[in-house]
């Protein structure tokens, strides 16, 4: 827990997940009063974190001016596991109710017929190998997807696991 008593496993903006995708581009956040005046971070805890592969908390601050990108599990798959998903969630401000967080996401992956399979000489083991360091409402690859499906039957099976 940290010294406002929150635990890694949960976040009070957007709890933690994996981007399904392939690729996902990410701004700075700004903060914004209720006039929508720009205003510094209020809340040195508030923002974007992430879990690395051996479980380590890891809260990410973007500079003005840059991009960041996170690996979707579309990418895991397509690679064989040589990329892994980010799993990562979002911390909201103390005082929410009078600051809010502003950010900006571009979600990049394949048509929706686009093929799921995986690289040749590579294995399902190869692409689900590591998941002890996922949250625990981070859904498996294995119970959402299998060889063969199309990118949009992925998304199906993705969006009734969480929803």
């Amino acid at each position: 827990k940290t010294k406002h008593g929150w635990s890694s496993e949960s976040m009070n903006w957007c709890g933690w997940h994996n981007d399904h995708g392939s690729l996902t581009g990410l701004v700075p956040a700004i903060y914004l009063e209720r006039d929508g005046t720009p205003v510094p971070c209020p809340d040195e805890q508030a923002g974007l974190y992430i879990k690395s592969r051996t479980g380590k908390l890891v809260h990410v601050s973007l500079p003005l001016g840059s991009l960041g990108f996170q690996i979707g599990e579309t990418s895991q798959i397509h690679t064989g596991g040589i990329l892994q998903a980010t799993p990562h969630a979002v911390r909201g401000c103390i005082d929410s109710d009078k600051i809010s967080r502003e950010s900006f996401a571009v979600f990049m992956e394949p048509e929706m017929d686009g093929d799921m399979d995986l690289p040749s000489g590579k294995t399902v083991q190869d692409v689900q190998r590591s998941t002890g360091h996922l949250p625990l409402t981070v859904k498996t690859l294995k119970s959402r997807w299998t060889p063969g499906m199309n990118f949009g039957e992925f998304s199906d099976a993705t969006f009734a696991a969480f929803y």
